[in-house]
C-alpha cells in the first residue's frame, strides 16, 4: 500500500529510511509512483536505496536508458525529494 505525503509517494516500508531500501524496494517505490516501466530500469541497474540517494541528475537522465520526460519527473519529483528529506533528517541527528 502507499500514501502520498509531502508531494511524494511514501511506501509502507515499515518506516524504513531510503538508505535501507533494497533493489526491490526501489523498484516498488517507482512502480507505486506511477513509473512501472522505469522501475524496471532501476531494478536492471541494481539501484538500491544507498545508490538512489547518491544519484546525480545526469545518472537518472542518461545512466538508466529511460525516456527524458519520465527521467526528469523521476529526478525532480522523487530522487531530489528523497535525497533532501534523507539528508535533512541526518543533520537533525548531528
Amino acid at each position: 500500500t502507499q500514501t502520498k505525503q509531502g508531494g511524494f509517494v511514501k511506501l509502507e516500508t515499515g518506516g524504513m529510511s531510503p538508505v535501507d531500501w533494497t533493489v526491490a524496494d526501489v523498484a516498488s517505490y517507482f512502480t507505486a509512483a506511477g513509473f512501472p516501466e522505469q522501475a524496471l530500469a532501476f531494478r536492471t541497474q541494481e539501484i538500491d536505496g544507498k545508490s538512489l540517494l547518491l544519484m546525480q541528475r545526469n545518472d537518472v537522465l542518461t545512466g538508466l536508458s529511460i525516456r527524458l520526460g519520465p527521467a526528469l519527473k523521476i529526478y525532480e519529483r522523487h530522487v531530489k525529494v528523497l535525497q533532501r528529506t534523507h539528508f535533512q533528517d541526518d543533520e537533525a541527528f548531528c
